[in-house]
C-alpha cells in the first residue's frame, strides 16, 4: 500500500475534484468577501466608540448604515460559500462512490476473497463520507485564510508596520505551525482509527451472519468480549483526538488574546492615536476566525486525509488478473474443439503457499467430470483459474484451444457458468434475481429454466409467483430452494460449460438428489465439471479424478 504525506494526499484529492473547480473558486471568493465583511463590522463598531468619544467626525448614522450593509453582505456571501462548498463536496463524493465501486468491480473477485470485508464496507461508507471534510471545510478555508490574511496585513501596515509584523507572526503560528504540529500528531491516530472502525465493521458482519450459532452455542460471552475490546480500543483513539482538539482550541484562543494585548501595548508605546488604535485592535481580534479555520484542520483533517489515502490507494490498486478486452471471443456453439478444456503443467500458489503443481487434465466436450479431494487440495482454485479470476503464473489452461489469458474476459464468463455451494441473492423478487443471468429473458424462458431446475412448481405455488420478494441473502427460502434458483440461473444463461463448486455440500440427501437429477436431465451438449468432497455427488459423472495436496 502506497504511503503519502498530507500534501500529496490533498493534491491527489484536488485532482479528483478538477471538474468542480469553477464552483470552488466562486465559493472561495464568497468566503473572502464574507470574512472581510465580518471584520469590517468589528472595525465600524470600534469607530462607533471612537465617534461617541468625539475623536472622529464621521456621523453616527453613516457608521450604522455601513455596518448594516456589511452585515447584509456577510449573510449573503456566507450562505453562498457554505452552499457551494458542500455542493462541490457532495458532487465529488458521488463521483468517488462510483469510482470506488468500479475499482472493487475491477479488482474482484480476487480482491474480495483476500480482503477484510468490514474494511471495504467502512471505506465505501464511512471513509468517503469523512472525505467531505476536505472538500467542504479545507480547500476554501485555506484559500480564504491566505487571501484575507494578506489583505489584513497590507491594511495594518499602512497604520503600523511593527503591528503588521506582530500580526503576521501570530498568523503564521496559528495558520501554519499549529496545523503542521497537530496534523503530524494526529495522523497516525487518524489512520489507526479508520482501521479500527473497519475491524469493528467486520466483527459485526461476522456476528450478524452467525447470530443463530452465537445464540445456540457457547459463543455469546466471547462475542460480547470481542465487541467490547474493539470498542474500548476505538474509544481510546477517539479520546486521543478529542484531547488534541481541546488543546488546539485552547492554544488558538491564547494566541488571539496575547496578540491583541501586544498590539494594544505596541500602539500605546508608539504613540498611535486611539482613533486608529481601537479600530485596528478590533479588526485584528476579529480577523483571526479566518486563520483559526485553518488551525482547526490539523486535528479534524487527520481522519479525512487518512480516509482519502485509503480510497486513493484502492483507486490505484492494480487487479490480480487484468480484464482482457483485446483478445478472442469464444463461440462454443460452432467451435467443436476436443478437448474443450485442456490444462497443461499448471502450477499455482497463493503468495508463498503452493496449491497446484504440474497439474495436467483434459476434459472432452459433453463430458461430466467429477473432481474429488480433501479441503485445501486446489479443487476450487482450479475452477477459479479456468474462470480467470486469478492469473495463470506457470503452465497453461486452454478453452476451445485458446489460452484463457487470450480470451476476452466477458466472452469467457458468458460462455461458462460458475456455481458455488451458496447462491447469492440480491434485494428484489425471484424474477429480478433470475434476470441477472439473462436481463432480457421472457417469462417463458424464466419458467423453462425453473422447470429444468425442478423448482417451477414450487414458484407457481407462491401467491406472487415470480414476483415473490426475497429477503436479504434469500433467507426466506431454504438452502435447497436457493441452490435450485442458482441452478435455474445457470440453465437460463444456457452456456456450454458448467463449473459446479460444491453445489450440494450444504444440502440434505433429498435436495442433493433433486439438484443432481436436474443436472442429469439437462446435461445434453453441456460440459460439466463438478467439484465435491461428497462421493454421492458423483453418481451423474462420466469420469472422476482424485486430487490430493
Amino acid at each position: 500500500m502506497r504511503k503519502r504525506n498530507s500534501l500529496r494526499i490533498m493534491l491527489d484529492l484536488m485532482i479528483l475534484a478538477k471538474e468542480e473547480l469553477s464552483d470552488l473558486i466562486i465559493a472561495i471568493i464568497a468566503g473572502i468577501i464574507s470574512f472581510l465583511s465580518s471584520t469590517g463590522i468589528a472595525v465600524f463598531a470600534a469607530l462607533l466608540i471612537v465617534q461617541s468619544a468625539g475623536l472622529i467626525s464621521i456621523s453616527f448614522t453613516r457608521i450604522v448604515w455601513l455596518m448594516a450593509i456589511f452585515a447584509f453582505i456577510r449573510g449573503i456571501t456566507r450562505y453562498l460559500e457554505q452552499y457551494l462548498n458542500h455542493l462541490v463536496a457532495f458532487k465529488v463524493l458521488r463521483m468517488l462512490r462510483d469510482k470506488v465501486f468500479a475499482a472493487v468491480r475491477k479488482l474482484a473477485p480476487a480482491k474480495i476473497e483476500v480482503s477484510n470485508k468490514g474494511e471495504l464496507i467502512s471505506m465505501i461508507t464511512g471513509d468517503i463520507e469523512l472525505i467531505e471534510v476536505f472538500y467542504a471545510h479545507t480547500i476554501s478555508p485555506i484559500s480564504i485564510a491566505i487571501i484575507c490574511g494578506s489583505i489584513y496585513l497590507v491594511l495594518i501596515s499602512i497604520f503600523s508596520p511593527i503591528i503588521a509584523l506582530i500580526t503576521l507572526l501570530a498568523y503564521l503560528i496559528m495558520g501554519v505551525g499549529l496545523p503542521l504540529i497537530f496534523s503530524k500528531w494526529a495522523k497516525n491516530t487518524g489512520r489507526a482509527l479508520r482501521q479500527e472502525i473497519g475491524s469493528l465493521n467486520n466483527i459485526f458482519l461476522d456476528i450478524l451472519r452467525g447470530i443463530t450459532e452465537i445464540m445456540q452455542f457457547a459463543y455469546h460471552d466471547k462475542a460480547i468480549r470481542l465487541v467490547q475490546k474493539s470498542n474500548q480500543s476505538l474509544v481510546k483513539k477517539q479520546a486521543n483526538l478529542i484531547e488534541q482538539l481541546a488543546l488546539l482550541l485552547a492554544l488558538e484562543d491564547t494566541i488571539v488574546v496575547l496578540t491583541t494585548g501586544i498590539v494594544v501595548l505596541i500602539g500605546i508605546k508608539t504613540g498611535l492615536a486611539w482613533s486608529i488604535l481601537l479600530p485596528l485592535t478590533f479588526g485584528i481580534f476579529f480577523s483571526f476566525p479566518a486563520i483559526a479555520n485553518v488551525a482547526s484542520l490539523g486535528n479534524g483533517l487527520s481522519q479525512s486525509l487518512a480516509c482519502g489515502e485509503r480510497v486513493l490507494n484502492l483507486l490505484e490498486e492494480e487487479p490480480v488478473a487484468n480484464e482482457v478486452t483485446d483478445g478472442v471471443d469464444l463461440n462454443l456453439v460452432n467451435e467443436l474443439a476436443d478437448p474443450i478444456i485442456k490444462i497443461d503443467n499448471l502450477t499455482f500458489a497463493y503468495d508463498e503457499q503452493p496449491v497446484l503443481q504440474n497439474f495436467n487434465l483434459e476434459i472432452s466436450s459433453g463430458e461430466v467430470l467429477g473432481i474429488r479431494g480433501e479441503s485445501g487440495c486446489g479443487k476450487s482454485t482450479l475452477l477459479k483459474l479456468v474462470m480467470c479470476f486469478w492469473p495463470v503464473y506457470q503452465g497453461e489452461i486452454l478453452v476451445a484451444g485458446h489460452p484463457v489469458e487470450e480470451i476476452n474476459t466477458q466472452s469467457l464468463w458468458h460462455n461458462i457458468s460458475y456455481m458455488t455451494q451458496s447462491t447469492e441473492f440480491f434485494e428484489g423478487t425471484i424474477r429480478d434475481n433470475l434476470l441477472i443471468a439473462k436481463p432480457h429473458a421472457t417469462d417463458q424462458e424464466l419458467k423453462d429454466a425453473l422447470r429444468k431446475a425442478s423448482i417451477l412448481e414450487f414458484v407457481e405455488s407462491l401467491p406472487n409467483g415470480l414476483d415473490t420478494a426475497l429477503t436479504e441473502l434469500g433467507d426466506n427460502f431454504s438452502a435447497g430452494e436457493r441452490q435450485r434458483f442458482g441452478l435455474a440461473r445457470c440453465f437460463l444463461e444456457d452456456t456450454k460449460i458448467l463449473l459446479l463448486d460444491e453445489p450440494t455440500s450444504n444440502l440434505d440427501v433429498l435436495n442433493e438428489n433433486i439438484i443432481l437429477n436436474a443436472l442429469k436431465r439437462n446435461q445434453a451438449d453441456k460440459t460439466i465439471i463438478m467439484v465435491s468432497h461428497r462421493t454421492s455427488s458423483f453418481k451423474i459423472c462420466d469420469r472422476i479424478i482424485q486430487m490430493s495436496e
